[in-house]
């Protein structure tokens, strides 16, 4: 586990200098365990006390433009939790309730491989802040 933590601690240090023009949204929230989030651009970073995912937002969109309401649907990868491993597809809301803050909550089909396949649904809410 802390092997896996290292590599993605490493990856996103080494993925900095391509971040620096990027948006960057830090924050908190329930997803697997409590965790510290952040999204830089298409990407949504979730690190807890036991794992981590990352997630690439495929899909965006706006439900119209009188709601401060986006949606999203991802793609990524977790590892850690239960020292397991998997894929997850993420589809969530954003809503926007003040000037930098967002709060968003998903849901999220799992597939987990480490000792066998076993297939869940896993949801997520947090809250945000924009630099």
């Amino acid at each position: 586990m802390k092997k896996l933590f290292l590599l993605g601690i490493s990856i996103l240090t080494l993925s900095l200098s391509s971040f620096t023009q990027a948006s960057v949204k830090v924050g908190v929230a329930l997803d697997m365990d409590l965790s510290l989030v952040a999204q830089i651009d298409s990407y949504n970073i979730v690190l807890g006390d036991s794992g981590f995912a990352v997630d690439y937002l495929v899909k965006t969109g706006k439900f119209n433009n009188e709601t401060p309401l986006t949606w999203y649907v991802g793609g990524g990868g977790w590892a850690g939790w239960d020292h397991g491993y998997g894929v997850r597809t993420p589809v969530g809301v954003s809503w926007y309730f003040a000037k930098g803050w967002d709060l968003y909550g998903q849901v999220q089909p799992v597939a987990n491989f480490d000792d066998s396949f076993k297939f869940s649904v896993d949801g997520a809410i947090g809250v945000r802040f924009a630099f």
